[in-house]
C-alpha cells in the first residue's frame, strides 16, 4: 500500500510539472485562412487570405509575411484554409527573393519547435534554404538546407535556441527567412507555419544558448520586419495588437 501510494504520489508530481510547462509554452501560426485582418494578401485568380498570425499573446506576438522580390496568390487547400503559391524564385539563392516571418517576445523564451508545411509544383523550386535570427539587430544563421518535396509535408525544427533581448531593450524576437531556389519556373507553396516558444534553459556549463547552423552566404540587404530595407541602427517592434513600428536611430 505505501509503495502505490508513493508511486500514485510521484505520478500526480509529473502531471503537475508537465501540466506547468505546457502551459508556458506560447506558439504563433500563419494559416493563411480566409478571414479579414489587417494584412491581407489578394490575387485575381485565387482568394483573399489574412497574412498575419491567427493568435497572439501577451508575451509571444507576430507580424505579417513579408514576401520580397516574389508574386504570391493564395489558393484554397480546403474550406476556409489557404495555401500561398509564390513564384519569381531563381536558380540559386536569391537574397532579394526572400519571405520573412517575425515574432516578438517580452522575456526570455527559446524556439523550441518550427514546423513548416510546404511543397513545391508545376517543376517549381527543387531547395529551400531557412535561416534564422534570434536577434533581431544580427544577421540571420541559415539552419536548414533541404529538398522541397512535391506531396505537402511537413518540415520540422526543433531546438533553435533562446530569443535574445538586446542590452537595454524591452523585447527581442525572431525573424525566419525562407529561400526557395533551383528553377525559375513553377511555384513555391507555403500552407502553414507554425513557432512553439518555451520558457529559455540557458547552458548553464557555459552561461550561453546555441544554435547550430552557419552564416546564410554573403551578407545580405537588411529588411525590418515590413520587409522594407532597414540598416544597422533599425529598432524593430510589434506591438500587442498586431500593429509594427520602425524606428531609425
Amino acid at each position: 500500500m505505501k509503495s502505490l501510494r508513493s508511486l500514485t504520489l510521484t505520478c500526480s508530481t509529473l502531471l503537475i510539472g508537465l501540466s506547468g510547462t505546457m502551459a508556458q509554452e506560447q506558439s504563433l501560426s500563419w494559416n493563411w485562412a480566409n478571414v479579414i485582418c489587417g494584412d491581407m494578401l489578394n490575387c485575381v485568380t485565387g482568394c483573399s487570405a489574412c497574412n498575419q498570425p491567427s493568435t497572439f499573446a501577451d508575451n509571444f506576438y507576430g507580424t505579417g509575411a513579408a514576401w520580397i522580390g516574389l508574386n504570391t496568390c493564395p489558393h484554397p487547400t480546403v474550406t476556409g484554409d489557404n495555401s500561398v503559391y509564390s513564384d519569381g524564385w531563381a536558380p540559386a539563392p536569391d537574397p532579394l527573393k526572400v519571405v520573412m516571418l517575425s515574432g516578438m517576445v517580452t522575456g526570455p523564451m527559446a524556439l523550441d519547435s518550427i514546423v513548416i508545411r510546404h511543397k513545391s509544383v508545376n517543376q517549381g523550386p527543387t531547395w529551400l534554404r531557412v535561416s534564422l535570427k534570434r536577434n533581431l539587430t544580427e544577421d540571420a544563421t541559415m539552419v536548414y538546407e533541404g529538398p522541397i518535396p512535391t506531396d505537402f509535408n511537413n518540415l520540422v525544427l526543433t531546438d533553435m535556441g533562446c530569443m535574445e533581448i538586446p542590452q537595454g531593450a524591452s523585447s527581442g524576437g525572431f525573424q525566419l527567412q525562407f529561400q526557395a531556389y533551383g528553377s525559375d519556373a513553377g511555384e513555391w507553396v507555403l500552407d502553414a507555419v507554425r513557432v512553439v516558444a518555451a520558457p529559455c534553459e540557458p547552458d548553464f556549463s557555459t552561461g550561453i544558448t546555441t544554435v547550430s547552423g552557419k552564416p546564410a552566404g554573403q551578407p545580405a540587404p537588411m529588411f525590418d520586419v515590413l520587409g522594407r530595407p532597414a540598416g544597422p541602427g533599425t529598432v524593430l517592434g510589434i506591438s500587442r495588437d498586431g500593429k509594427r513600428r520602425v524606428v531609425i536611430e
